[in-house]
């Protein structure tokens, strides 16, 4: 068995700390403090604070991987937020995989259970393909996938009548 160097040692326990709260209050994220908020006022800040980050990316040209799977993770966020919201949901129910958010999506009206399942098969076929294959994502893709999640976003805000939550419109 080769050794490690000490670096990648210390580096793996320091964020062992980080995530198990052994390094004392954590500074949170602007507008997503999880005291100050319920779960599904986070998880909607969360895909506000990914498509920020979108744009950023976008603003220094490029980043293509980087704004597809974070399009992708905002527009779970979204869903999952509608599903907090308006069910018995918890989030310890989205834990096991992406597909649920679709689902419930469809599921709770929000969306229509078909648009969940062409957002399901959208993200089965092309997250993955931009994220495992040996291709290189290009902007057009990265530009398709932003522009859907964000018009997810506003309707999912807009239907659920909590876009005052929404830190995308301040």
């Amino acid at each position: 068995m080769p050794d490690e160097p000490d670096a990648l040692v210390d580096a793996v326990a320091r964020a062992e700390d980080a995530f198990g709260g052994q390094l004392g209050r954590p500074d949170y994220e602007n507008g997503i403090d999880p005291d100050a908020h319920d779960a599904d006022v986070i998880q909607l800040r969360k895909a506000c604070r990914l498509l920020e980050a979108c744009r950023l990316l976008r603003d220094h040209d490029g980043y293509h991987t980087s704004v597809i799977e974070m399009s992708f993770a905002a527009i779970e966020r979204t869903l999952e937020f509608y599903a907090l919201t308006a069910s018995n949901d918890t989030i310890d129910d989205f834990r096991e995989g992406h597909d649920r958010a679709y689902d419930r999506g469809g599921e709770l009206g929000v969306i229509t259970e078909a648009t969940g399942r062409r957002l399901k098969q959208l993200y089965r076929d092309n997250r993955a393909a931009a994220y495992y294959r040996d291709t290189v994502a290009a902007a057009r893709h990265a530009d398709t996938l932003f522009d859907l999640a964000e018009v997810v976003h506003d309707h999912v805000t807009d239907f659920a009548r909590r876009s005052h939550e929404c830190r995308c419109r301040e």
